[in-house]
């Protein structure tokens, strides 16, 4: 039961961390867009770090099942693409990006190095699931109050993106053995 736990508060940790879009905005002075678009960048940039090092530990893990071990690998791929477009467009906005996850975010990749085999697949999903569900919301959020065009352009092409991965997540959990949340 304790792992059970444990699993959730993984997953309740990483989806806090992606949606703390309303906290403060690190900016330079120069930066041209709303905080609001400003805020998502930062978001979405941590949390791209974080879905590239979670997906890389899936698709190199010892004893992880080839179902994660293949999301891992294009989970790694789309949000380093997604991660290359987005810094390009805080550049050109003038936004300071960290060149970190954040706290919280850098405790789950640390929790889920320590797992292997089903532990870890048993882990790593619904990480993802509610890492996914969050990046989904905070996605569809920008495109709908988003001030910078540019911005607002990033998040729809992204959208369909994490819709896929939260799809592959839900159809690939009761293969592994796991329980959507």
């Amino acid at each position: 039961m304790g792992f059970v736990r444990n699993i959730g508060v993984l997953a309740a940790t990483l989806a806090a961390g992606l949606l703390a879009t309303a906290g403060p905005v690190t900016a330079t002075p120069a930066a041209t867009g709303a905080p609001l678009d400003n805020a998502y960048l930062i978001a979405a940039h941590q949390s791209n770090l974080t879905e590239i090092a979670i997906s890389n530990l899936a698709a190199t893990h010892e004893g992880a099942s080839p179902i994660v071990v293949r999301l891992g690998a294009e989970f790694k791929d789309d949000h380093q693409k997604l991660d290359d477009q987005l810094m390009s467009v805080a550049q050109q906005q003038g936004v300071a990006l960290p060149n970190m996850p954040d706290t919280e975010q850098q405790a789950v990749i640390q929790q889920l190095e320590q797992l292997n085999g089903a532990l870890f697949d048993q882990a790593w999903v619904p990480v993802q699931l509610k890492a996914h569900a969050a990046a989904m919301a905070a996605t569809q959020a920008e495109i709908a109050k988003g001030q910078d065009p540019a911005v607002v352009q990033l998040a729809k092409d992204a959208l369909p993106v994490i819709t896929k991965h939260h799809e592959q997540l839900l159809d690939a959990a009761p293969r592994l053995n796991v329980q959507v949340p």
